[in-house]
């Protein structure tokens, strides 16, 4: 449940609008509701609950409440966007566009707009497929919209979370096999992908001076090729070496 509080009613009155939007989006996955404090009734159930909006710059208050009791103050930005969010995963983190860092990277929230933005955009496009929850783009992320920022007028970087299976279609068409997949456009159509990843955005402004298809990297070295003192084991030993040591500290990896 998502309650406006507010003292007096009239500042409730460009929030109401919003969140009439809000609950459309989030019709039967959560409740939006109104509380006037400044009305005789109400004021009462305002005391009772600890809220007093009239403390606020604006006069309103927004609180979220979960499983029947109070779960946290809302203090993100107050959009459409970012309240359906956070209606939707109350304990996720806010959208990449809310940092105020982030305001010169262009981000897609759908097929649609992304179609559109290739379709018009003349100059070249830097385009990051991301999750959320993928701890390399978090990592990338203030390189990246720092180059949006030092880029900006020649260059266009966007970032589009493709995590939600309703973006099966568009992971296929750009090989999005991981996160990030940043792919490189010219005149709306893909050349190549970016697939420096540790990149400062110095390196992101030096590589879009001149963009190449990644380069075949040289074989790896298996790790139990390498003169150690790590004890290598396979399917075939496993069992074996744990049975015959009281204490094995395993670790799991993917080269």
């Amino acid at each position: 449940i998502f309650i406006l509080f507010c003292f007096p009613a009239g500042a409730a009155e460009s929030s109401l609008r919003l969140l009439s939007s809000v609950a459309q989006e989030v019709k039967g996955r959560g409740t939006i509701s109104w509380i006037d404090c400044g009305d005789t009734e109400s004021r009462k159930l305002c005391k009772k609950m600890k809220v007093d909006p009239n403390s606020k710059e604006k006069g309103v208050e927004l609180l979220h409440y979960k499983d029947g009791a109070f779960h946290t103050e809302y203090n993100r930005a107050v959009t459409l966007k970012s309240i359906v969010a956070f209606l939707k995963d109350p304990e996720g983190a806010p959208l990449w566009e809310e940092d105020p860092e982030a305001k010169d990277v262009v981000h897609i929230d759908s097929e649609k707009e992304l179609r559109r933005l290739l379709k018009k955009e003349d100059k070249p496009l830097l385009m990051m497929f991301y999750a959320p929850w993928c701890g390399v783009c978090k990592r990338m992320m203030p390189s990246y919209q720092q180059a949006a920022t030092e880029l900006k007028g020649k260059y266009v970087l966007a970032g589009m979370n493709v995590y939600s299976a309703e973006f099966e279609r568009i992971k296929e068409e750009y090989n999005v096999r991981g996160y990030p997949t940043i792919c490189y456009f010219e005149k709306g159509k893909f050349l190549f992908h970016f697939d420096n990843y540790g990149a400062t955005a110095a390196d992101i402004a030096e590589w879009l001076k001149n963009p190449q298809a990644p380069q075949p990297q040289a074989p790896e070295t298996p790790w139990a090729d390498e003169e150690n003192v790590v004890y290598h084991l396979t399917d075939e030993n496993f069992d074996k070496f744990i049975k015959d040591h009281s204490s094995v500290l395993v670790m799991f990896h993917a080269p």
